[in-house]
């Protein structure tokens, strides 16, 4: 079976969230499986130095001309063999090579002409596929709005391929003028309710979503969510009634890459078996924040995430000053929206003792997070999947999550006793508000000062499978009951 991801971002080599890493670790679980997988993903600026970098050969297979809108885009094929998946790099200097990040100038800007840069991306997936399969896919797996236009031009050229259409994240749905559509030689036939149309705009996921022959989404209570009003951003109806099937897998995680027994950014290695190393790694994150006199009875709570109101990090800015109370401490990660940020800054300078914070990002600080922390806090209001309490839970810090999307899939909490016992992989907060979030922490606390209970806790959390062979094994049935 031959399957094509059309994606935005892979990682490591171009991400601007979790996005990145699902397309890096479902097609490579996918190839073990059997499957013959390629991914498609756009040769933005920086890009072939970072495959080269990670000791690949970026080979141009061919000139890769895109007829768009009455022009044509001067593009080629580069192609890589990462693994046991072969990667097409769409090189379009024209649409790609620019500054800023992946779909902007910087902050939360936005590209003036990103209708045309993943339009292109969409139009060059069925030639692609050619190199990088040797014809047209069985699955041509779209992720996200902007792999959305690949959808709708296999349909508009009778393509042979079944398509998936996964939503990663509902809230971005790549809407546009309804102008757009003769940019894109998309005709007007389809601006309709079942199409593209979108209260008199464009979208491009929702082309996607009502072509797919099966659209997924990241996990099964993430599926339910996008049926409602207050979780499907316009479109509940739209899935209730127009798409076809809709499933809900869990994402999983690189296990390997995540891995705290070899991970080389950690000061000492550690598994389920053993947690001494993770002992020293919370020493040591303790000392590289500069929280002071941290006594082994108060547990280290750690943050990793994007300062935002969907990701509850006002929650965790409400409680930290009642932190000295309760005997925690606090580490945060991350960098967002200005007041979230300003507000965290206050908080680590008032309330030095017990809170830490570092505004921006750094890949091996936060591993440090995971391994150096006892609790790691995700109160998200809302949150398709997560991946920052799989990586928590791989790394022995015990997740305290609300009880929405991927963390209610992913996060067991049977209650404290059950929990003392070893029983459970986690804390889900009541309700989503500071009240909650604070009773979850005083749970933790309580948890944490029975050592050997608290160990058979990580133990728990640290057995639970993540990796990508368990979520992928799902998709190969999703795809095999398209009878591909």
């Amino acid at each position: 079976m031959r399957v094509l991801h059309v994606s935005s971002e892979v990682a490591p080599f171009a991400q601007s969230g979790g996005l990145a890493d699902v397309v890096a670790g479902l097609p490579a679980a996918q190839a073990s499986l059997g499957i013959d997988a390629a991914v498609l993903v756009p040769l933005y600026r920086g890009v072939a130095d970072r495959v080269r970098a990670a000791g690949h050969v970026l080979e141009q297979s061919a000139a890769l001309p895109i007829a768009l809108g009455g022009q044509v885009l001067e593009a080629a094929l580069h192609v890589a063999q990462v693994g046991n998946v072969r990667y097409g790099f769409l090189d379009c200097p024209a649409l790609y090579d620019r500054p800023g990040n992946l779909y902007g100038p910087g902050g939360a800007a936005e590209f003036g002409d990103n209708h045309i840069r993943f339009g292109a991306l969409g139009k060059a997936a069925q030639q692609a596929s050619t190199f990088l399969l040797g014809g047209a896919p069985d699955v041509l797996h779209c992720h996200d709005w902007q792999g959305g236009p690949a959808a709708i031009y296999a349909h508009l050229a009778n393509a042979p391929s079944a398509i998936v259409a996964t939503i990663h994240n509902l809230a971005y749905r790549g809407i546009f003028p309804k102008s757009v559509m003769t940019e894109l030689d998309i005709p007007w036939s389809m601006f309709t309710q079942k199409h593209v149309e979108f209260y008199d705009q464009m979208c491009f996921l929702k082309g996607a979503l009502g072509l797919a022959d099966v659209v997924t989404t990241v996990s099964p209570t993430y599926a339910q969510e996008i049926l409602t009003p207050e979780r499907g951003e316009a479109l509940d109806g739209f899935l209730r009634w127009d798409v076809q099937r809709l499933v809900g897998i869990v994402n999983g995680i690189d296990t390997d890459a995540w891995n705290p027994a070899n991970d080389p950014t950690l000061p000492a290695p550690f598994d389920r078996g053993s947690l001494t190393g993770k002992a020293r790694c919370r020493r040591e994150l303790v000392a590289e924040v500069g929280l002071p006199d941290v006594p082994d009875d108060e547990p280290v709570i750690g943050v990793v995430a994007r300062m935002t109101d969907q990701k509850g990090l006002d929650l965790v800015a409400d409680v930290a000053p009642e932190l000295a109370r309760v005997g925690a401490r606090l580490v945060v990660l991350g960098a967002g929206e200005h007041h979230l940020e300003e507000r965290f800054r206050g908080l680590a300078a008032n309330f030095s003792h017990h809170v830490s914070v570092r505004i921006g990002f750094d890949i091996g600080f936060a591993r440090r997070i995971y391994a150096g922390s006892d609790f790691f806090v995700m109160p998200s209001r809302f949150e398709p999947c997560g991946l920052g309490q799989l990586y928590a839970m791989r790394y022995g810090s015990i997740p305290i999550v609300t009880s929405v999307g991927g963390l209610r899939d992913t996060v067991d909490d049977p209650g404290d006793v059950q929990l003392a016992r070893g029983r459970g992989t986690g804390i889900k907060l009541a309700t989503i508000n500071a009240a909650a979030l604070l009773v979850a922490i005083e749970r933790a606390t309580r948890l944490y000062r029975d050592r050997v209970a608290f160990a058979s806790l990580q133990r728990s959390a640290m057995s639970r499978d993540s990796s990508w062979l368990v979520s992928a094994n799902e998709y190969v049935q999703v795809y095999r009951s398209l009878h591909v």
